[in-house]
């Protein structure tokens, strides 16, 4: 980037001037964008080396679709617009599965493909298609740069349709010769529009009289029920519609995009609806009157349209007008952010609200009761020890082992309905992430990569399948590379699942095209340099030196051993930690320059401190004293409550803890 020293010390109009690729990533970097995914060609050289030049973050990924999916699940967890690139041609083509999921599911991304030098463009440039034709119908708006001059207006232009009223995804077409040339720029040209750096960019409310008649219609309710989708979590209305909810008696069921608007545990939840339900279906089938708040009401959420039964008086409120009423009669139509009607209607019926918790209170106890009821029939399958483990068993215990900040991001199919069935969110808000736009297998080790990069203080969870993993094994490679710490999880039953049930469902266990290979991905993970554990049941170890001990010798310096010992929190690096470390495993850190300066600890994960133990203070309940680090160890377990499951192996009279 060049500035003409003599405009710029003559007035405020400084000149700049930059080649296309450097005021791209100008552009993008003072609209303060997060990480960026691509794979580079020779068209957007120039905006690869601005992006090294400026120092902005952005990621080398295995597969075009991959990237976009990143992006995608970066966006759906911040709400800025996620940033993915692609070289021209196959580069460009490979977007469209992930565009297509973005522009579905409501997600605001910045989509940047190069293209053919103008001057030859039709000359059977190689690798030249019809590229913007072909990716048109998976985003919101195709912007291609025929004038260098004009890139600031068409990237201010571009977050400006991303996160206005739907988000979505924009595409850039940007010509070899426009990221190469190098033009002028008034400094006074590269300005941003704040609110178009975060979606919503403009929040709109329905009318005042829309909101009165909404509210008579739910306060005259005996019966009300909220259908929530993923429009909740695109408005960030999670909170104005749990207080709505709890306020007013009014219970919650979502769709799968939609989990997460109110927690799952809150005691006026009822869980999935359609397709696959808990007991929602039978109270909307009872229901007098439904407000649908950001779902479009498809084929899952309706149980392929029959679902709400007709009859009901039905309230629809969704930020895009034409997807009210596309197929269920709709009494009332409200064009609105989701956030601000909630609020809103809550407004409006606050002084009904002591009473209408009160009159409802049979009908809350009605629920309490059916979905104790569904508790009970299901718990055989949640608790089944039967090998290999059930779905049912696994989501039960991802309920009681994740954080309640947790994020589980779930690939499609078995993936997808399971965990959207099953699984818990134990708070508002998005913790809960599955690709329904086009609900296409292959995303959740992507997504999960760029939902932890957009949330590092809380723990991710990728659940993948065999058959969603194998499309995109190149995404552990870069997830080694990025070194985030995310954790995936992988059902392997060597078979299109879904595929494979739909078959035995259908075609009494005739199968075809639904089996495949039996793979070990711990052994491919461990090719990788990632940590890996392969839960195979009934298996021996041969190799002594392979079983678990409890603990790890890591060697740190002297500093650090002694900020641990003043009570100084302190935190193992990950990247300087070459040995595996599982949470709770008992480290020894012993001193790089004094092996006999030394301290023990446990270790929970890198993003948390490190636990300190003391032989002298350890717990000395029924007058036996720890004689040993190992017994300090066993000690320092059994007497956390937090831990349910303690195993100590080995002969009687050994010190050893495993």
């Amino acid at each position: 980037m060049n500035i003409n020293a003599e405009e710029q010390s003559s007035g405020d109009n400084a000149r700049l001037e930059m080649s296309g690729g450097e005021a791209i990533a100008e552009m993008l970097k003072r609209h303060n964008v997060g990480p960026m995914f691509g794979m580079a060609g020779f068209q957007l050289l120039p905006f690869y080396d601005a992006v090294r030049s400026l120092n902005m973050a952005h990621t080398l990924i295995a597969d075009e679709r991959s990237g976009a999916f990143m992006a995608d699940a970066w966006a759906r967890v911040t709400g800025r617009p996620g940033v993915c690139d692609a070289t021209l041609g196959p580069g460009a083509t490979n977007l469209l599965t992930a565009l297509t999921e973005s522009l579905n599911a409501g997600i605001p991304i910045i989509a940047m493909i190069g293209d053919t030098n103008r001057t030859h463009a039709w000359k059977n440039m190689t690798q030249e298609t019809r590229q913007v034709e072909m990716l048109r119908p998976a985003v919101k708006e195709v912007i291609r740069i025929e004038v260098g001059q004009r890139i600031p207006e068409h990237i201010r232009y571009a977050y400006t349709i991303a996160t206005s009223g739907r988000p979505g995804p924009v595409l850039i077409d940007v010509p070899e010769d426009i990221c190469h040339g190098v033009f002028d720029f008034d400094e006074d040209d590269l300005y941003v529009h704040e609110s178009t750096t975060k979606a919503p960019a403009v929040r709109t409310r329905p009318s005042v009289n829309d909101i009165k008649q909404a509210s008579l219609m739910l306060t005259s309710a005996e019966r009300p029920v909220i259908l929530a989708g993923g429009g909740i979590h695109i408005s960030g209305a999670q909170e104005a519609l749990t207080a709505l909810s709890r306020e007013h008696s009014i219970p919650v069921a979502h769709t799968l995009s939609g989990k997460g608007s109110i927690a799952c545990t809150d005691e006026l939840s009822l869980g999935l609806f359609g397709r696959y339900d808990r007991t929602a279906n039978e109270i909307i089938d009872k229901s007098d009157c439904i407000l649908v708040v950001g779902c479009k009401l498809g084929e899952i959420a309706t149980k392929r349209y029959t679902i709400p039964r007709t009859g009901i008086p039905i309230i629809h409120l969704d930020i895009l007008p034409e997807e009210i009423g596309r197929w269920a009669n709709t009494d009332l139509a409200l064009w609105g952010d989701a956030r601000e009607t909630l609020k809103d209607l809550r407004e409006a019926m606050k002084q009904e609200a002591e009473t209408l918790r009160n009159r409802r209170s049979k009908y809350i106890s009605e629920l309490s009761a059916g979905k104790l009821k569904w508790r009970a029939n299901v718990n055989e399958r949640l608790v089944s020890i039967e090998e290999p483990i059930n779905m049912a068993r696994l989501c039960h215990e991802l309920n009681n082992t994740l954080p309640d900040d947790a994020i589980l991001v779930a690939d499609g199919g078995f993936a997808a309905h399971w965990t959207g069935l099953l699984y818990d969110t134990k708070k508002p808000g998005r913790g809960f992430i599955v690709d329904r736009g086009m609900a296409s297998i292959g995303y959740g080790v992507a997504g999960g990569i760029g939902a932890q990069l957009a949330a590092p203080e809380r723990s991710v969870f990728s659940l993948t399948g065999d058959g969603g993993l194998n499309m995109t094994l190149g995404d552990l490679e870069t997830a080694a590379r990025l070194k985030v710490p995310l954790t995936m999880i992988v059902v392997n039953n060597a078979a299109s699942g879904y595929i494979k049930a739909l078959q035995h469902a259908m075609f009494e266990g005739r199968y075809q095209s639904s089996d495949l290979s039996e793979l070990n991905y711990a052994l491919i993970a461990d090719s990788l340099g990632l940590f890996s554990e392969d839960y195979e049941t009934n298996s021996i170890v041969e190799d002594k030196d392979k079983v678990y001990e409890g603990f790890a010798e890591v060697l740190i310096d002297d500093e650090f051993i002694e900020r641990f010992y003043e009570g100084e929190e302190m935190f193992l690096d990950q990247a300087s930690i070459k040995q595996k470390l599982y949470p709770n495993q008992f480290i020894l850190l012993i001193s790089s320059s004094n092996p006999k300066k030394s301290a023990i600890c446990r270790f929970s994960e890198f993003k948390s401190p490190l636990k300190q133990i003391s032989v002298k203070d350890a717990c000395k309940s029924f007058g036996i004293v720890p004689r040993n680090k190992e017994q300090t160890f066993a000690y320092d377990l059994l007497f956390d409550d937090s831990i349910p499951l303690v195993s100590l192996i080995g002969k009687p009279g050994e010190n050893f803890i495993k």
